[in-house]
């Protein structure tokens, strides 16, 4: 497996939007985004991935648990499988106007708050290792 990030620029469609043409708008817009942003040669995988994903916003629009089924959907079959592979889910939210430190970011990431548009900043990586609860 290969560990990639991308970026989708503008505001996430919620799951629970009344509008279904609009969410699949959004899922084929992502999906471009990933075709695009895949290194050559790569295919989906059949491992498990850790998925991370921040949403950088202007303002806090929708419950941040309703944008992440149609980011994690929309990549079926382009990076994984299926979804059910995704072991590993970390999600956050930034408002651009408290961002502060800019020292250790990815440039993928930099160069898109230089936009001063709202994105969605997403990573592929390996999963992390299982751990006992006991530690």
């Amino acid at each position: 497996m290969i560990i990639f990030e991308f970026i989708v620029t503008g505001s996430p469609v919620s799951l629970q939007r009344n509008n279904r043409a609009k969410l699949q708008e959004w899922k084929a817009k992502i999906r471009e985004v990933v075709a695009e942003s895949l290194p050559i040669g790569m295919q989906a995988t059949s491992e498990p991935v850790q998925v991370i994903i921040t949403h950088y916003c202007v303002t806090q629009i929708s419950d941040l648990d309703n944008i992440i089924k149609p980011i994690v959907d929309a990549m079926n079959s382009i990076v994984y499988v299926d979804d059910r592979q995704v072991t590993d889910l970390t999600v956050k939210r930034r408002k651009l106007k408290e961002l502060v430190d800019f020292t250790v970011i990815s440039p993928l990431i930099a160069e898109a708050l230089a936009t001063g548009q709202e994105f969605i900043y997403v990573k592929i990586d390996l999963p992390t290792e299982p751990m006992e609860l006991n530690q």
